[in-house]
């Protein structure tokens, strides 16, 4: 968990950093969808991925 608040805050501060504030709803929905995929588990995921939903 210490390596996912990591990440974020490292993005966060690249986001300030350069001004560039159009890539924070990217990144807000990339961080969701990868803590869904986390706590759903991967044979889920997987489902969704061969299915090509």
């Amino acid at each position: 968990m210490k390596k996912i608040v990591l990440i974020i805050r490292e993005s966060l501060a690249l986001v300030r950093k350069h001004k560039i504030y159009f890539l924070l709803p990217l990144l807000l929905s990339l961080s969701l969808l990868a803590l869904l995929a986390f706590h759903v588990g991967p044979g889920i995921v997987v489902s969704f991925i061969y299915a090509g939903i």
